[in-house]
């Protein structure tokens, strides 16, 4: 069915179909890239060098992380609006974790969320939803909480920072169960 093919021929064959795969490589790159520009998902290389790529370490965001408080002190507070949560959300906390960071959220994060430019984010939820049935037993569920975001909402003020650290993990937690934005404004998180 194939005829036989000398040795020169197979390696212009086997050169052409490199040759073909690196055209169709580059065609769907320029295409996919043009799609990302289009729908405004392309991400800007950052000022980060390829070893804090590698291991993890995103562009930080222009903002200083200038914080009134201590990270122990800050993590106590939140520690206690956990323990004040109402006892039927004890349930929903299977599998989830509450961290804080001291960081702002990377401009890269914020874009990958779709938080438009110039708002701040208090917290962030990963993990699948628990929608998702069994998938999501096996995720890791995690929420985090931005201290430098909610100290620039409330500065010093002690009650209006427990009631933004409330606020900002039931709202997280929403979205651990799967609840929408739209629903999360109509019952006011």
């Amino acid at each position: 069915m194939f005829p036989e093919l000398s040795g020169d021929e197979r390696l212009a064959g086997f050169v052409l179909m490199l040759a073909l795969m690196f055209g169709l490589f580059w065609w769907f790159n320029r295409r996919a890239k043009k799609w990302l520009e289009k729908h405004d998902r392309l991400e800007e290389p950052g000022p980060s060098d390829a070893l804090g790529w590698l291991l993890g370490r995103l562009p930080q965001s222009s903002h200083p992380a200038t914080l009134r408080y201590s990270e122990q002190e800050f993590q106590e507070i939140v520690s206690k609006v956990l323990d004040e949560l109402p006892e039927e959300f004890d349930k929903e906390w299977k599998n989830v974790v509450v961290i804080v960071s001291t960081e702002w959220p990377t401009d890269v994060d914020k874009k990958r969320m779709g938080v438009p430019e110039g708002h701040v984010v208090f917290g962030t939820y990963s993990g699948l939803d628990r929608t998702k049935g069994l998938q999501s037993g096996g995720s890791s569920h995690v929420i985090v909480v931005y201290q430098p975001a909610l100290e620039l909402l409330c500065g010093s003020d002690n009650e209006c920072l427990e009631r933004e650290i409330r606020r900002t993990v039931l709202h997280e937690l929403a979205h651990h169960l799967g609840m929408s934005h739209q629903r999360m404004k109509q019952i006011g998180l």
